[in-house]
């Protein structure tokens, strides 16, 4: 049985723009009482004097505002980090129960004695209370975020469109991957591998005496509403991937189609299908779950420039 390390240390999430955040907060929430003040007493000053203060107060509430906001993207990407070392903490904490079992059962087939099960029972306590105080401590982390958030939701809004994060990388939006995928070379550092199927080939109809020719053939083709998804960040990868007329399967494994690491992926996470409305997003029970424009989902038929999340990926799907 091997040993397995701590997932990353949560000192790594930045709080310093969330203090940052919060100053500001309480710097608005001040101006805004005193707005709401104003109407209370309108009656005893001049509507020159009255228009006067309450446009000062709202102009000192717009640079608040502009400050607030490349701040509030900064949040949403440590929160993102966060999340992140979350779920790696939670899937840690799930494989030292299995080891428990794992010693168990070989004590039970004699592999141990009673002895050295003891000491390997009480290594395995100390590693499930280790990750159950990064646990508390995470969501401690997790608090601070909402202080300034109204709900998390907010959090895990998608960028506005515009110039990229400093920490993203620019990326391409509309390079199309060629079908076949054999002489693409994926630099082995990359730690996201992204593999689309080919397109299959359409199958051929014998034509019956005086029926129409088939919709699929030699000298016949058919119109598919086709569509993408297009990487916002590193961890999505660099190149748009076209999706088939076929159902695409995505997650960690090699397996799927599409292939996503880093934390809150499952083996197997969602699935995209297609159809004569279009292409759908299901969620196979993940238990971080699939998000289209920062919403939890279990199955969303997708509309062009839908933000899809899984776990620190994220995609524009766009059609045509």
């Amino acid at each position: 049985m091997s040993s397995r390390e701590l997932p990353e240390s949560l000192s790594g999430v930045d709080l310093g723009v969330i203090d940052a955040l919060k100053a500001l907060k309480e710097e608005a929430d001040i101006l805004r009482d005193r707005l709401s003040g104003l109407d209370a007493v309108k009656a005893d000053f001049d509507p020159a004097v009255f228009s006067r203060v309450s446009a000062d107060y709202k102009k000192q509430l717009a640079v608040l505002e502009a400050k607030a906001e490349p701040m509030r993207q900064q949040a949403r990407e440590s929160y993102s980090r966060l999340r992140g070392a979350l779920a790696e903490i939670t899937n840690a904490h799930e494989a030292v129960k299995l080891d428990r079992q794992e010693i168990e059962l070989r004590r039970k087939l004699g592999e141990f004695s009673e002895e050295e099960f003891k000491k390997r029972l009480q290594a395995i306590e100390i590693a499930l209370t280790e990750r159950a105080a990064a646990h508390k401590q995470g969501e401690a982390l997790r608090g601070r975020f909402l202080e300034v958030f109204s709900n998390e939701d907010e959090l895990l809004q998608a960028p506005a469109h515009g110039p990229a994060s400093t920490q993203e990388m620019p990326i391409a939006e509309d390079i199309d991957i060629p079908m076949d995928l054999a002489a693409l070379e994926i630099p082995a550092a990359q730690t996201q591998i992204l593999q689309v199927l080919k397109l299959p080939e359409p199958p051929r109809v014998p034509a019956a005496p005086g029926a129409k020719p088939p919709a699929f053939g030699a000298s016949a083709t058919m119109s598919l509403r086709t569509g993408r998804l297009v990487p916002q960040n590193p961890e999505a990868g660099r190149a748009a991937i076209p999706l088939p007329p076929k159902p695409v399967s995505i997650g960690a494994d090699a397996s799927n189609e599409i292939r996503i690491g880093g934390p809150g992926v499952e083996v197997h996470h969602a699935r995209i299908t297609v159809d004569s409305h279009g292409y759908t997003l299901s969620d196979l029970g993940s238990k971080s779950g699939t998000r289209v424009n920062a919403e939890a989902i279990q199955t969303r038929l997708l509309k062009h420039e839908d933000v899809i999340q899984i776990g620190m990926a994220r995609f524009v799907f766009r059609e045509g």
